[in-house]
């Protein structure tokens, strides 16, 4: 049982705004090293927020590496290796966006979701956040300091290996089945629930970042959806979205620049009747936010247009 526990901590709701990175790696079951680097922020500026959760600001780190400083440093620990994260859909993202964001190429490695492997593993327990798990299994803990977070999350992932007998990082997909994810350069196959990966191909799944276009209209947004498409599923427009260099995320905040109303949703809207994320970004707006609303019909427009050709791959 070879891997590496991954654990980030960012300046602000901008995912490539690491602030700190945490590392823990495990050879044949055992842990054989800790590793923890702060990380200055391309503009160094921290949201205080998240300030008040990790303890972090933009004088302690404003003498530290930038991102593609430390990531010489630390790449070696993630080439053709097996890492693991607690809600590793943030952790993942917020290194191929920080990646992105430097132009670096993207490493090879396999990753797992040690939250979905927990609630696979312990059934019917109230938390499965890492201070709960935590407790639960006498794992020392300073939550939000990115080594122990990368740790903790190590143990979690040997004691579910430990209980269920497995000694191949492989059979974690088998046991708990849960499909194993893979980054490498020029994109990535997210990892998540294998009986629902049945319903489509591996291809269907995997998102191609090799030719995103920095013209794009949508590249470097951040967009959030509300209500069902009618044209696709979700899950294909997010795909879409960040195959042209787009973000999606779930909540609206300062950050969203466009909200994508469903057919169903954009009439309801019109009628007056207004989701949570509806009232949220209306509210923003009144703020000073540039929150712009745009119907299924016209983001699917957007995300149609070509822009002039410059894509990461040239």
């Amino acid at each position: 049982m070879d891997f590496v526990a991954l654990d980030f901590e960012t300046a602000n709701y901008h995912r490539g705004s690491v602030c700190e990175i945490g590392i823990a790696v495990v050879q044949s079951g055992e842990v054989v090293e800790t590793l923890s680097r702060l990380v200055k922020p391309k503009d160094n500026w921290f949201h205080y927020m998240n300030t008040q959760i990790h303890g972090i600001d933009a004088q302690k780190v404003a003498n530290e590496l930038e991102f593609d400083g430390v990531w010489q440093e630390v790449q070696s620990f993630f080439d053709s290796s097996n890492v693991v994260a607690h809600n590793a859909s943030f952790d993942i993202s917020v290194l191929r966006h920080v990646l992105m964001q430097y132009s670096l190429p993207f490493p090879e490695f396999k990753y797992v979701c040690s939250v979905m492997i927990a609630r696979k593993a312990w059934k019917g327990l109230t938390s499965y956040g890492l201070s709960a798990l935590s407790k639960k299994f006498n794992i020392q803990l300073k939550h939000h300091s990115a080594a122990s977070d990368a740790l903790a999350c190590a143990k979690i992932l040997l004691k579910a290996s430990e209980n269920y007998g497995l000694h191949r990082f492989e059979e974690i997909e088998e046991q708990f089945e849960i499909r194993i994810g893979k980054v490498f350069p020029g994109g990535y196959l997210p990892s998540g629930r294998l009986k629902h990966s049945l319903k489509q191909s591996r291809q269907d799944m995997f998102v191609d970042l090799s030719r995103i276009n920095k013209h794009h209209p949508l590249y470097g947004k951040y967009i959030v959806f509300t209500g069902a498409l009618q044209t696709m599923p979700r899950a294909a427009a997010q795909k879409a979205l960040t195959e042209v260099g787009g973000y999606y995320t779930n909540a609206v905040n300062p950050q969203t620049d466009f909200l994508v109303l469903g057919e169903k949703a954009f009439k309801h809207w019109v009628q007056g009747i207004k989701s949570n994320k509806i009232r949220q970004a209306e509210r923003l707006f009144s703020y000073g936010n540039q929150v712009e609303f745009l119907s299924e019909q016209q983001f699917l427009q957007l995300l149609q247009t070509e822009g002039k050709s410059d894509s990461l791959g040239n």
